[in-house]
C-alpha cells in the first residue's frame, strides 16, 4: 500500500492522520535512560484514563488502546522502545502522548532534560501514515507531553507536536 504521508514535525505543528485507520506509537530513544511511554485520554462519552506500565489497557476493550512492554529498566542504552497500539479512534477524542524519565531515587541529575536521549515517537497508521515527533525539549523536568492524537472533529483527526515539559504528571484537560 502506498505511503499518505511521511513528516517531521516540529513544535507546534499538526498532520492530519487517516480516519479509521489502526494507530502504532512508538517512543523509541538510544541513550541509557529509563523512559515510560504514557497516554492519558478522553473518551467520547467524556471518560478520562491513562495507560501506562502498571495499566496496560486492552484492545478488546473501549477505548482499545494497549502498551505492549516496559523497555530501558536501569537505564539501559541501545535500541529501546515501547509501543502503544491504538485500535482505532472510534471510541477517543483526543490523546495526549507522554513520557517520564523514571530515576530509582526520584530526582534529575543536573542538566537532565529530554533532548539528551536520542528520543522520538513515531505515530504510524496500516495504511501508511508515519508521523515522527522528536523529543527534543532542552528545558528540565520529569515529564514531557511529546504530542497529542485529536479527534475532537471525527472527520479531521490529527497530531499536533506539544514538547512541553513540566514537573508532575500531565492532565488532559490542560492540553
Amino acid at each position: 500500500m502506498a505511503t499518505q504521508q511521511q513528516v517531521t514535525l516540529k513544535r507546534g505543528e499538526r498532520a492530519k492522520l487517516t480516519k479509521s485507520a489502526k494507530i502504532n506509537t512508538k517512543l523509541a530513544w538510544t541513550k541509557p535512560v529509563d523512559l515510560d511511554l504514557h497516554a492519558f485520554y478522553k473518551t467520547k462519552e467524556g471518560l478520562f484514563g491513562h495507560i501506562y506500565y502498571d495499566n496496560q489497557g486492552n484492545l478488546y476493550q473501549p477505548p482499545c488502546i494497549q502498551l505492549d512492554a516496559d523497555a530501558g529498566v536501569d537505564d539501559t542504552g541501545g535500541d529501546n522502545e515501547e509501543n502503544l497500539t491504538i485500535k482505532s479512534l472510534a471510541h477517543v477524542e483526543s490523546i495526549l502522548i507522554a513520557t517520564n524519565i523514571y530515576r530509582r531515587f526520584g530526582f534529575l541529575s543536573f542538566g537532565d532534560n529530554f533532548a539528551n536521549y536520542d528520543g522520538r515517537v513515531v505515530i504510524e497508521t496500516n495504511v501508511g501514515d508515519c508521523i515522527e515527533v522528536p523529543l527534543d525539549s532542552e528545558e528540565v523536568g520529569k515529564w514531557c507531553v511529546i504530542a497529542k492524537i485529536d479527534n475532537s472533529v471525527p472527520s479531521e483527526p490529527y497530531v499536533i507536536n506539544i514538547n512541553h515539559v513540566q514537573k508532575s504528571e500531565p492532565c488532559i484537560k490542560d492540553f
